[in-house]
């Protein structure tokens, strides 16, 4: 893809995802050595504030990177659906996974239909997984709720191939196996969403009510304002950043060496 697509394809914006914070930092090398192109990565190493700087240049328009390099755990709880391309050097092994890269993009505000691109080798695991997702499971076209359950029911047949990719016997019948089931089960869940429909349109004066009570608990603002406290008794730096968020970071005066759920450098808190 850095031969061609990149090159002719300038002013398009590309997420590239990959397991590894390795792989992001030698991409980005190859991409700018060899191609000239402009790339930032994103990474678990990097601290937040490196983080929001390598966001913010992607996300310029003009003069920004064409190209954000995530690592899969550098890349959590980060959207960039003002980009459309996405590229997924490395397939996880697990379809959630799977479906909580595209979901970096596919986010209320994207404008267009979202470009996945998987490069891969013939007759290596990478190859089965994108037989298996793409025939099995119609994980790149279409939102795949069942991808859990049959991931779990066909691991040990899976996992073999992923071992021997270049044994080939008896993946056509995994993949048409994996293919009914998923249609099975999603056709068991477009029932059920068919049942809530009915419920609410069956009781709906019960519905309001239900939907009121978690409306009035939403605007409940107690445990917002415990939590504030707690982190100034604590001595946790809060720095608001506006539109519901907050940024907590340790600081040099905290009562206790370290804080549950609080890395060295910070979090997001939303409130």
């Amino acid at each position: 893809m850095a031969d061609g697509y990149l090159t002719s394809h300038r002013s398009q914006k590309v997420l590239v995802i990959c397991a590894k914070a390795t792989t992001a930092l030698q991409l980005e090398q190859v991409l700018r050595e060899r191609e000239g192109i402009r790339a930032a990565v994103f990474h678990e190493g990097m601290s937040i504030i490196e983080r929001d700087r390598a966001a913010a240049w992607f996300a310029e328009e003009d003069t920004g990177a064409q190209v954000l390099l995530c690592s899969e755990i550098g890349s959590e709880g980060r959207n960039f659906q003002f980009a459309s391309n996405l590229v997924m050097f490395d397939l996880p092994f697990n379809p959630d996974l799977l479906e909580q890269r595209i979901g970096r993009l596919d986010r209320i505000g994207q404008a267009h239909d979202i470009q996945i691109h998987v490069p891969y080798l013939e007759k290596t695991a990478q190859s089965v997984l994108v037989r298996w997702y793409h025939e099995g499971l119609d994980a790149f076209e279409h939102t795949c709720p069942t991808g859990r359950a049959i991931y779990d029911s066909a691991y040990a047949s899976l996992i073999n191939y992923l071992a021997a990719p270049e044994e080939t016997d008896g993946f056509d019948d995994l993949i048409k196996s994996c293919r009914e089931q998923h249609e099975a089960l999603k056709a068991q869940l477009e029932q059920g969403r068919d049942r809530l429909l009915e419920i609410h349109s069956n009781g709906g004066e019960k519905a309001q009510q239900l939907a009121q009570s978690i409306e009035e608990q939403d605007d409940d603002t107690n445990l917002i304002a415990f939590a504030m406290n707690l982190f100034d008794i604590v001595g946790i730096n809060q720095d608001d950043r506006g539109d519901n968020l907050i940024v907590l970071t340790p600081s040099d005066h905290m009562l206790v060496p370290d804080f549950p759920g609080l890395p060295e450098d910070g979090l997001y808190y939303h409130v």
